[in-house]
């Protein structure tokens, strides 16, 4: 897999250096080993098209990220209704995989930033300095309403220019290669709709049709066929 971030708040500075940018490092080098999990739609009108696969995808992160000795971080109580944990951190650094609705990223920053800004320490943590949001690119197609990558961007770019929130972010993108024409693929079925019991698991390659046509932010949609 490929990826991209952009940084706000000086996030930059926060992994620029020391053990943040080594927990940076660990976690650049698990997405860029990372394969692209997709999954047959059952959306009405895509039944049955590839799509992103937000549940593997979530499961390999969070595995990987417990291997580089990352570990699910509760949210204090006066927090619970922000959700019960954060996916990931380790030193001084949150880390959340968002591949569901939109609006939860705010629920994820808005609760770091209150961890942030009041000092609370968090268990088996330092003082948070930054938190790091892993998302997926517009090219991939997905479920409607899901969070992809430019549009978490200009979202925080719209509110930290009035200083809105101070906690340093780092939103990541994972993607593929833009001029690709094929792409290798873990691609998995469920037994339900809803469920997270894997039927099938198979490694397919994938022919790549890109968009003409950019969307809202200007990426254009890959269409992905298989070729097996």
């Amino acid at each position: 897999m490929q990826f991209e971030y952009n940084d706000f708040n000086g996030a930059e500075d926060v992994f620029g250096d020391g053990v943040q940018s080594e927990a940076w490092d660990g976690i650049a080098s698990m997405l860029g080993g990372m394969p692209v999990f997709l999954q047959p739609s059952d959306q009405r009108g895509k039944i049955g098209e590839p799509i992103f696969d937000p549940k593997a995808s979530n499961e390999y992160l969070t595995r990987e990220a417990t291997r580089l000795e990352w570990h699910k971080v509760p949210v204090p109580a006066p927090l619970v209704m922000f959700g019960k944990d954060w996916d990931a951190g380790k030193g001084s650094i949150l880390a959340e995989w968002q591949f569901s609705n939109y609006p939860f990223l705010w629920n994820n920053v808005i609760r770091s930033e209150a961890i942030f800004k009041s000092e609370t320490r968090l268990p088996g943590l330092a003082p948070i300095e930054a938190l790091i949001v892993v998302t997926k690119s517009g090219l991939f197609p997905a479920s409607n309403s899901t969070l992809y990558f430019e549009q978490a961007c200009a979202q925080v770019a719209a509110v930290v220019q009035y200083e809105t929130f101070a906690i340093p972010i780092r939103v990541v993108g994972l993607s593929i290669d833009r001029q690709a024409t094929a792409v290798d693929v873990t691609w998995t079925t469920y037994a339900g709709r809803t469920s997270r019991t894997v039927a099938s698991a198979d490694n397919k390659r994938f022919r790549v049709l890109w968009g003409t046509r950019p969307s809202q932010y200007g990426v254009r949609v890959a269409r992905f066929l298989d070729l097996n």
